[in-house]
C-alpha cells in the first residue's frame, strides 16, 4: 500500500470518524468494555487507560505516539499524566487538527505533532521511554520494520506498548481470503499480521519481558456497534458514490466495517495488546 494511500483514507474518513465514531473521546480505535462500562466513550478511554497502566507512564516520561491520528491519545497522555507526547502521522490534515485540539485542551506546550514514518522517523538512537503504537502499526507494510525503528529510538529498559487487531489464524477457504481483503482494502492496509508473528519478531529485533494481552472479547461490543453501523451505511455509501456526492473509499470502509465483526465472530480476527522492553 502506497503510504499516499494511506494518509488519503484518513484525510477523507477524519470528519466521519469524528461524527459517528469518536466524538469528545478523540479515539480512532476500538473501545474496552468490561461490566462497568456505560456507554462507548467511556470505552475507548479505557483503550488508553489499560496501555497507560501497562507502561506506568510518569510526568518526566518522553513518549513517542507512532500513528498518532488526530492526536487524541497523545493529548489524553499529556492532560493526564503531564508527560511530553511526539506525534508522528502520514497525514497533514491531522497534524493540523492534533495542534488545533490540543490548544483548547491546554496541553500543546506538552505534545508536538509532525508527518513523519514510524518505520524512518528521523528521531536519534535511545531518545524515547516509551513508543506507544494504538491501531496504526497494522499500517506497517512489514511490521518488523517498525519493530526495528521502534527499539532504536527507544532508551535502554525503554517500554513498546502496541494495540491493534491481528490475525488469529490463517484462512481456512476462499471467502476467508476474500474477508481478509475486503477488511484490509476498507482501511488502506498493505496485511494483517498473526499474533504469533508480530510476537516472533518482536522477540528477533531484541525486546524482553515480551507480554500479550488478548483483548478480543473486550472490543466486541466496539465491533458489534462498528457492525450495525456499516449496515445502514454501506447501502447509502453505495448510492452516494454512485451519485458521485461521496468517494470509494466511503464504500468500501462501510463494507470492511462489517466483515470485521464477522471475521472476529469465526474466530479468524482477534484484537490484542503487546508490550515489550528494550
Amino acid at each position: 500500500m502506497d503510504k499516499s494511500e494511506i494518509a488519503q483514507y484518513y484525510d477523507y474518513t477524519l470528519l466521519y470518524y469524528k461524527y459517528f465514531w469518536h466524538r469528545s473521546a478523540l479515539a480512532i480505535h476500538y473501545g474496552f468494555w468490561d461490566e462497568g462500562t456505560k456507554s462507548h466513550q467511556e470505552s475507548l478511554l479505557n483503550s488508553n487507560k489499560f496501555m497507560a497502566e501497562k507502561v506506568r507512564i510518569e510526568p518526566n516520561r518522553l513518549i513517542l505516539d507512532a500513528g498518532c491520528g488526530i492526536g487524541g491519545s497523545a493529548i489524553w497522555i499529556a492532560k493526564n499524566f503531564g508527560a511530553t507526547v511526539i506525534g508522528i502521522t502520514l497525514s497533514e490534515k491531522q497534524v493540523r487538527e492534533a495542534y488545533r485540539i490540543a490548544k483548547i485542551y491546554n496541553v500543546d506546550r506538552l505534545v508536538k505533532f509532525y508527518i513523519r514514518d514510524y518505520v524512518k522517523t528521523g528521531f536519534e538512537d535511545n531518545l524515547f521511554d516509551i513508543v506507544w503504537g494504538q491501531e496504526s502499526i497494522c499500517y506497517a507494510e512489514n511490521k518488523k520494520d517498525f519493530l526495528k525503528e521502534a527499539f532504536r529510538v527507544l532508551k535502554k529498559n525503554g517500554k513498546i506498548i502496541v494495540a491493534d487487531g491481528f490475525l488469529k489464524r490463517d484462512a481456512k477457504s476462499d471467502k476467508e481470503e476474500q474477508m481478509i481483503k475486503i477488511f484490509t482494502d476498507g482501511l488502506a492496509l498493505s496485511n494483517l499480521d498473526k499474533i504469533d508473528n508480530f510476537k516472533k519478531s518482536m522477540e528477533e529485533v531484541g525486546f524482553k519481558s515480551i507480554k500479550f494481552w488478548d483483548k478480543t472479547q473486550e472490543i466486541l461490543p466496539s465491533s458489534k456497534k462498528l457492525y450495525n453501523m456499516c449496515r445502514i451505511g454501506y447501502p447509502i455509501a453505495k448510492l452516494t458514490e454512485k451519485m458521485k456526492i461521496t468517494s470509494n473509499i466511503l464504500t468500501k470502509n462501510n463494507l470492511a466495517g462489517i466483515v470485521q465483526y464477522e471475521s472476529v465472530k469465526i474466530g479468524l480476527g482477534g484484537y490484542g495488546v503487546f508490550y515489550g522492553e528494550k
